[in-house]
């Protein structure tokens, strides 16, 4: 079989060993092991795989498991330039080997597919925070992409060599990596097929290099700045409406809706900016059409105020607090703001129609639509 199999490691343990070993008695040949920056004690392990028939590169530092990723794929191309698709697998043995074939054999002859093994996060013995987490990232990703995915964070992936460009492309240099590449296959409507793998934690996952805040704040890296943008805005629209107000000394209507406005659209202005050249930076966002992008901007920025306006004032005839209903209100436009602006107004790509189709493995989203060109 012309697979190539790419595990990132950092610290790994004897279970990589027993892994390589294990993958090669099940017809896997190829095996590219990249060390991420491991401690000096892991060199007489690698030396073991390299035993094995593994390639093994070294990282002076960590970098990453996106970089890893990428120094992977990159010696891949190089070395077996007859292969046909890489499968990456994690070093903490929460991939079995029957697993990880059969993701393997699910992307053969699919030259234009990628297929990852999913995990049923709600079974027993999982640790709450990765369920937890999880059920974050899957809600996350179908705002995002319109698609469902109920493991988002799994590492079991084989990409075909067709797409092993794209995947090098993608932006991220540690766990976010993942997650920007799943994105871009979904909003690229390239097929995704999903398969059911087990679920393994040992030691409540304790072998897991994932940082729950420093990597979640990198994978939400987007959200986290416009929620920083949206809050910064709103103190300014606050500061520009009680100055305004101190400044004319009157409480008249005309003033206050005069602040009011005046507070709102300088506050709105600053928010595009931002959001343009920083919350939703990108090459989309800052090469893409300004007038296009502000009058997109201005008419969501109408709509989500008469919504809010609208329905906090139809939440006055149910028996429930005002500020609480304004406050879920409002909770949930600035989601829809959210996606809207990442999607819509700072986005040059048109999406697609996708449809679901169920299969033999697990289910897969397909799209019936001309593909993108890599970038």
């Amino acid at each position: 079989m012309n697979a190539v199999i790419l595990i990132p490691a950092l610290d790994p343990d004897e279970k990589l060993v027993t892994l390589i070993r294990d993958l090669r008695s099940r017809g896997f040949e190829r095996f590219v092991v990249v060390d991420d920056g491991s401690a000096a004690s892991c060199a007489v392990l690698f030396d073991e795989i390299e035993r094995e028939g593994a390639c093994v590169l070294h990282h002076d530092a960590n970098l990453g498991k996106g970089a890893a990723i990428k120094t992977g794929l990159r010696e891949v191309q190089a070395r077996f330039p007859q292969f046909t698709h890489v499968v990456t697998v994690d070093a903490d043995g929460q991939h079995l080997p029957d697993d990880i074939l059969k993701v393997s054999e699910a992307v053969e002859g699919r030259h234009d597919h990628v297929v990852i093994g999913v995990r049923d996060l709600g079974a027993k013995g999982v640790p709450f925070k990765s369920r937890l987490g999880n059920a974050f990232s899957s809600a996350y990703f179908k705002f995002d992409t319109g698609m469902s995915c109920p493991d988002t964070q799994t590492g079991l992936r084989a990409i075909p060599r067709s797409l092993v460009p794209l995947a090098l492309s993608v932006g991220g240099m540690r766990y976010e990596y993942e997650m920007n590449f799943l994105t871009i296959v979904a909003k690229r409507k390239i097929p995704l097929i999903m398969i059911p793998i087990e679920v393994v934690y040992e030691n409540n996952n304790a072998a897991s290099h994932f940082d729950a805040v420093r990597d979640s704040m990198r994978i939400y890296k987007q959200l986290v700045r416009f929620a920083g943008s949206s809050a910064a805005c709103s103190a300014v629209d606050l500061g520009l409406f009680a100055s305004i107000m101190f400044l004319a000394g009157s409480k008249a209507a005309a003033v206050v809706i005069a602040a009011t406005v005046v507070a709102r659209v300088c506050s709105g202005m600053l928010n595009f900016s931002l959001n343009r050249c920083w919350s939703f930076a990108s090459s989309a966002a800052s090469a893409g059409n300004t007038k296009k992008q502000l009058r997109r901007y201005i008419a969501l920025f109408l709509a989500l105020m008469f919504a809010s306006a609208g329905l906090v004032s139809l939440s006055a005839l149910l028996p429930i607090p005002l500020l609480l209903a304004k406050v879920a209100t409002d909770s949930t436009l600035f989601v829809i703001s959210y996606f809207a602006q990442k999607n819509w107004v700072f986005s040059s790509g048109k999406r697609k129609r996708a449809v679901v189709l169920k299969g033999g493995f697990g289910y897969a989203e397909r799209a019936f639509s001309k593909p993108s060109r890599a970038a």
